[in-house]
């Protein structure tokens, strides 16, 4: 069995889920553990963004692309 080293090893980061600068408490419920270049793209796609906010933009973008349907 190969042994794991600091090079094969992915570097995470811990995502709060709800932002801290917006109360998110540092607790498991509210934390995601990911790779440091997933939470670097999540932040640089959508900021400050809690989860629900993400969600409901997602959604109304799917009914402004089925509201423009012929």
């Amino acid at each position: 069995m190969k042994r794991k080293t600091s090079q094969n090893r992915k570097k995470r980061n811990r995502h709060h889920l709800k932002p801290k600068s917006r109360g998110g408490q540092k607790i498991e419920s509210n934390l995601l553990l990911i790779d440091i270049t997933v939470h670097n793209w999540w932040h640089k796609r959508f900021g400050n963004m809690t989860l629900d906010e993400i969600i409901e933009l997602l959604q109304r973008v799917r009914r402004a692309k089925n509201a423009q349907r012929l």
